[in-house]
């Protein structure tokens, strides 16, 4: 089949394995594995597991033949001289723009409303002459007009992003996406470990579900903790496990390290995402793991976005994604140095394009960039927002991140679409829920749904709630990205 792996242009070298060998520190490495578990998928219970993992499926893919392929390439990229990153991602989002142009009908209007042609993108600064979309206009447009019609709708793969905002927006990601974010992920690890990965080891997701496939051809293999569970309860799991890399959210590896002396044992690197963390937190989480604690700043709109290497500077995934940093009142280029609005190109995902997307992320790039081995583009600061967490009635806190991921595997086990969400704690043992829902979901589901929602909180906080729940046509307009997991009582 035709995958983006073959339409990725080729780096211009004769030799590109020595290329490789000579730039990158990772080398594949022979590990033997200890004995582990057979179960290495964990689920708070049996009756709230779902029926369907959105990770299930794909296993006619050969994914080892794509890893032969598209790996050494992929290993090479950081490394490249600055102007081949350009051109190769020059040439990618021409062909996106061209695709959006021809067949997704909300790219279409915008284009011809603001008088933008694919032919105006000559060199990389053109990229700025492309209209930015955002959030809202793809939630409004949302299947028939953001789609690629090219691509069968259950041929894809389902996620949703609502993030801090609240506001929820299905996505679609085809399979040739998957495939190189999977590869990518391998090339994420080489590169945060400072290439000590080898293909047995074992990554630990403490996440909402499952990634997408559980190897690469029974190569570099990942488990799945589910965060719901009480981070005692994980560490257990880790314990049996014992993974080298452990994967998380920063408000759940805060809770973990308390329980380190449990799983530490094999552990070489943590990675935290999707939430705000401070490097001095990390340092502190690394001293009592006893292993480096680095970050990967991440969205579902666009995957990778930038990672924080063993050099101590966050560098843009440039085959990933393209990063603009731009003024927020001007939506023109920001001056290094200081903060600007981020918005993204996916460079991956054909079947639901984001093109200069706004990510809504506060980022600063740096004025003067160190020098690096690594030639991707350095991002000095990420601006992020901090849920609250919860707090039991013994006093032990559920992170942030496990209740805002209690929404993502509700509307999923129970098929429902909200357009925005809201939790507030306003006791030991009440939430109060504001939803509004999406087109075609109705009061009476909801409410059928919602046991399942109060026994996933339960779990989580170790003791049954009571959620109340008011159904609203849409939230009130708020100044910037609201906090839609908020605590209303004192810690």
């Amino acid at each position: 089949m035709e995958t983006v792996l073959d339409r990725s242009p080729s780096p211009q070298f004769d030799d590109l394995d020595a290329f490789q060998t000579s730039a990158s520190p990772y080398v594949d490495r022979t590990r033997a594995a200890p004995p582990r578990p057979d179960n290495l998928e964990i689920w708070e219970s049996e009756s709230t597991r779902p029926l369907q993992v959105a990770g299930d499926g794909g296993s006619h893919i050969d994914l080892a033949g794509a890893l032969q392929h598209y790996l050494p390439r992929c290993l090479a990229h950081p490394y490249l001289p600055r102007a081949e990153i350009e051109r190769q991602k020059l040439e990618r989002i021409k062909y996106l723009v061209e695709l959006a142009c021809a067949e997704i009908p909300v790219y279409k209007e915008k284009y011809r409303a603001a008088g933008f042609k694919p032919s105006d993108l000559r060199t990389i600064d053109d990229i700025q002459h492309i209209p930015v979309i955002t959030k809202q206009e793809l939630v409004a447009a949302f299947p028939d007009r953001c789609l690629n019609p090219r691509f069968r709708p259950e041929d894809l793969f389902q996620t949703r992003s609502s993030g801090s905002s609240g506001q929820t927006l299905l996505i679609r990601v085809d399979l040739d996406a998957i495939v190189t974010d999977t590869i990518q992920g391998v090339r994420q690890f080489a590169l945060q470990s400072g290439g000590d990965y080898a293909p047995s080891d074992l990554i630990a997701h403490v996440y909402t579900v499952p990634w997408w496939f559980s190897s690469v051809d029974g190569a570099y293999p990942t488990a799945f903790i589910s965060n719901v569970l009480p981070a005692k309860r994980v560490a257990e799991h880790l314990g049996e496990m014992q993974p080298e890399i452990l994967s998380c959210y920063p408000s759940n590896l805060d809770a973990l390290v308390e329980h380190a002396g449990r799983f530490d044992g094999r552990l070489r690197l943590a990675v935290t995402h999707s939430e705000h963390s401070t490097k001095s937190a990390r340092a502190q989480w690394a001293q009592r793991l006893g292993a480096p604690v680095l970050d990967e700043y991440s969205s579902e709109e666009a995957t990778r976005i930038a990672l924080e290497a063993p050099c101590g500077h966050y560098h843009v995934c440039e085959d990933t994604v393209h990063l603009d940093v731009l003024d927020p009142a001007t939506m023109r280029p920001q001056t290094p140095g200081r903060s600007g609005v981020a918005v993204i190109t996916n460079l991956l995902n054909e079947a639901m394009p984001f093109i200069r997307y706004v990510q809504g992320d506060c980022i600063t790039e740096p004025s003067s960039p160190e020098p690096c081995a690594l030639s991707w583009k350095q991002i000095e600061s990420i601006g992020g927002r901090a849920n609250d967490a919860f707090v039991n009635k013994f006093g032990r806190s559920a992170p942030a991140g496990s209740i805002l991921d209690i929404t993502y595997r509700w509307m999923f086990d129970c098929d429902i679409h909200l357009k925005q969400f809201e939790l507030v704690q306003i006791g030991s043992e009440r939430i109060a829920a504001t939803f509004a829902p999406g087109p075609g979901v109705s009061e009476a589901k909801i409410r059928g749904a919602l046991g399942h929602l109060q026994e996933l909180i339960g779990l989580c906080l170790e003791h049954p709630v009571h959620v109340a729940l008011t159904l609203v046509d849409a939230f009130p307009p708020s100044p910037g990205k609201r906090r839609p997991i908020r605590r209303a009582i004192a810690s």
